[in-house]
């Protein structure tokens, strides 16, 4: 037993002088002018991240990760990169899911970015959570504000009219005037744009509560109407000879006859008319006798002989003037003699005469 412990006191001896050795050596070659190992520079601080799986942390350390992840998460958020800093308020929920604080950083960040839904049930976690009534007092209250405004909030709709000559068109929310952005309920909905000179032209579309969107409406112009060209100067009128007049014919004229003539036509059409009221007039009376039908009967019938009696009166005339007018010129020397004649008309009612005398 004795003789192993010697035999192990030695071995760490001839050990120990072995590495004395090795150390003076390099002692020895750096007082000889090597070069001394330049110092390594020291790493920047690397931010907080999430601790890597496997890694077992005490809940003093997930405290102090928490902390640092939510300081972290704050400063992009106040940066306004929000989808980053929503990253970085869960990793820190992850660790430290209670409070849930950072679930209310969450909310916000989805709010901020129009993530409507996603914020309202980040929202209701954050309050199913064991909140602390004195210390997120104010965070309860935010949060239970912005769920009811985000349940009843519109879509902004932005709308963009093409060809860039028609930008100035009126639009419309199911056919009533809308303004730009357009605040639409959640559902489907029509929205128009009308200009003058463009055919009018519209889109269907369908928003959630809260959403934001872009559409573009693109507008036809309407076919331009030709016009006449505009007229020139009027050419100058060529004059024109205007032909002597005639000489006057010395001949009797027969516009007379043709005059009385049309006068005996009207007068027949006259009494044809109110003859046949006056045949009318009787059949009803016959059928129902009255004392108005009996005068009316009467009183269209007498119309009717005075009009036939001044057909006659005047036929008979212009036939005489037409048969005796011979278009001679009658000698100047020798004035005409009067001629004339009476005719004599019978009706059924009454009768009477016409006559005409000539110089």
């Amino acid at each position: 037993m004795r003789r192993n412990w010697t035999r192990l006191l030695r071995g760490g001896a001839l050990v120990c002088g072995v590495v004395v050795a090795m150390t003076a050596g390099t002692a020895h070659a750096q007082g000889k002018g090597a070069p001394a190992p330049a110092p390594k520079a020291e790493p920047a601080p690397k931010p907080a991240l999430k601790p890597k799986p496997g890694k077992i942390l005490t809940p003093k350390q997930k405290q102090d990760e928490a902390k640092k992840l939510f300081g972290e998460g704050k400063a992009k958020y106040d940066a306004g990169q929000y989808a980053e800093a929503y990253e970085i308020f869960k990793q820190a929920d992850e660790l430290v899911p209670e409070p849930p604080v950072p679930k209310y950083s969450m909310a916000q960040c989805l709010d901020k970015q129009g993530k409507t839904d996603e914020a309202i049930k980040m929202y209701e976690a954050f309050l199913a959570g064991k909140t602390r009534p004195d210390k997120d007092a104010a965070r309860i209250t935010d949060a239970n504000a912005r769920i009811a405004a985000l349940k009843s909030a519109p879509a902004d709709v932005s709308v963009v009219v093409l060809p860039a000559e028609a930008a100035a068109a009126a639009l419309t929310l199911d056919g009533q005037p809308a303004t730009n952005p357009i605040k639409a309920a959640p559902g489907k909905h029509t929205i128009g744009a009308v200009l003058e000179g463009f055919e009018d032209g519209k889109t269907e579309i369908e928003v959630a509560r809260g959403e934001k969107k872009e559409i573009t409406i693109t507008l036809v112009a309407k076919p331009k109407v030709a016009t006449d060209p505009e007229p020139g100067p009027a050419p100058t009128p060529t004059p024109v000879e205007k032909p002597a007049p005639a000489e006057p014919s010395g001949g009797s004229s027969i516009v007379p006859a043709v005059v009385t003539l049309s006068l005996a036509g009207a007068g027949v059409v006259v009494g044809g008319i109110f003859g046949g009221l006056a045949l009318k007039s009787k059949g009803d009376y016959e059928a129902g006798p009255t004392q108005d039908l009996l005068d009316e009967t009467e009183r269209n019938a007498l119309i009717a002989d005075m009009a036939f009696g001044v057909g006659l009166t005047f036929g008979v005339t212009g036939l005489v003037l037409l048969l005796t007018d011979s278009g001679e010129e009658a000698p100047a020397a020798e004035p005409k003699a009067a001629s004339g004649f009476v005719a004599p008309f019978f009706t059924p009612h009454g009768g009477g005469a016409a006559g005409v005398v000539r110089f």
